[in-house]
């Protein structure tokens, strides 16, 4: 192991005062190198890298038959939807949840929340921020399954949906018959060689799927490397390699004028693209990030808390520490 390729990349993150904690760096399948800015925390939740791992779940749940790709996201809930849907709702396929590109015109999650959080402000009492306190994930699957959709599902509009997420979860679990963690264990976990991880739940028991899995930054290299050996570990495939590929290339594209160079360069299976061609990441707020580099053979992945300047931390990756590994 030599730290010295992260030389700069340590650089660059005292000289632009960044909130990364631990930094781990997998190279032609072997970490190679790691740093902690901090005391080491254990595991931390990954926020929304948490998606990557659902989508994981979904691919291989495809891959044992359960349901398809392409099959209706109201005859795989069938049952559980007690709702009268919104129009365009029984167009919704896997493949939209996956995608984000529902036809909604932003995360009907957020949206709820918002309203809710404004809710306790005129009560007199004071909601924490996103990310710090409730997250009302009592209302999550109202909140989707009552949004109408402001898009044709099939126009490719993409908009950020922790609900799509949720979903999926919802969908492996009842095809499943197992809480998505537990279904994931043997099948994921246990050959990773991470133990009794935690994935929070919502008070009826389902996993959050969009959040709430609990991993240390060298787990979260893992999940990375698994997908940069398109779902092969140890000699078995445990993802279908054509799911993995579609996952970690462009599906969608979801570039605005409000996005940076990495938040708008397409989205896949509940993973973003970078801008590095090829490249592709789990992402969560704050900066949780597993970053794999294909034509280096290499994942980066982070833990840490920064609030305002994450797109730097993914450029000095690219710019200090992908040298080094080419």
């Amino acid at each position: 192991m030599s730290n010295r390729i992260l030389d700069g990349f340590i650089s660059g993150v005292r000289e632009k005062g960044l909130g990364v904690h631990e930094v781990v760096v997998r190279h032609r399948g072997e970490v190679v190198a790691c740093h902690q800015f901090i005391e080491p925390q254990g595991r931390v939740q990954l926020f929304s890298a948490s998606k990557s791992w659902t989508a994981i779940a979904v691919g291989i749940a495809i891959g044992e038959g359960s349901f398809g790709i392409k099959d209706r996201m109201v005859d795989l809930l069938e049952g559980d939807i007690p709702y009268q849907l919104p129009e365009g709702y029984d167009r919704l396929t896997v493949w939209h949840l996956l995608t984000m590109s529902t036809g909604h015109s932003e995360c009907p999650v957020f949206k709820m929340q918002a309203r809710e959080r404004e809710k306790l402000l005129s009560s007199g009492e004071a909601p924490q921020a996103p990310g710090r306190g409730r997250n009302f994930s009592d209302k999550w699957f109202e909140a989707f399954m009552t949004e109408p959709l402001s898009f044709d599902p099939d126009s490719g509009h993409w908009a950020y949906n922790n609900g799509a997420t949720y979903v999926l979860a919802r969908i492996v679990e009842k095809a499943t018959g197992m809480n998505m963690r537990d279904y994931l264990m043997p099948r994921i976990f246990d050959p990773l060689e991470i133990a009794d991880p935690v994935w929070d739940c919502d008070p009826q028991g389902h996993a959050l799927g969009a959040i709430g899995l609990h991993l240390t930054t060298e787990e979260l290299s893992r999940g990375g490397q698994l997908l940069l050996n398109m779902g092969r570990w140890n000699g078995k495939q445990l993802v279908p390699e054509e799911y993995v590929r579609q996952m970690t290339s462009k599906q969608v594209e979801n570039a605005n004028e409000n996005t940076d160079e990495n938040a708008g360069a397409g989205y896949g299976y509940q993973t973003w693209m970078c801008a590095r061609p090829g490249a592709y990441r789990m992402d969560g707020m704050f900066s949780q990030l597993s970053i794999g580099v294909p034509d280096c053979d290499a994942v980066i992945a982070l833990t840490s808390h920064e609030e305002k300047n994450g797109p730097e931390i993914i450029r000095l990756v690219f710019s200090e520490i992908v040298p080094e590994l080419q």
